[in-house]
């Protein structure tokens, strides 16, 4: 499987931080939210590799 374009990381962190939001708003420390919140940290990481990729090269 080919690696995700910074545009596709960027969008979907963007929709997991809505969700994040509404998450925090209806169902606080939920497993869903804490999933959630997993899935935005691996995104900023995986964007944030592939933008320090994209500089040193």
């Amino acid at each position: 499987m080919a690696a995700a374009s910074t545009l596709a990381l960027n969008k979907q962190l963007k929709r997991e931080l809505a969700q994040q939001a509404w998450l925090r708003e209806n169902l606080p420390r939920s497993r869903q939210q804490q999933q959630s919140q997993r899935r935005i940290f691996v995104l900023r990481t995986q964007l944030a590799l592939q933008l320090s990729r994209t500089v040193k090269m």
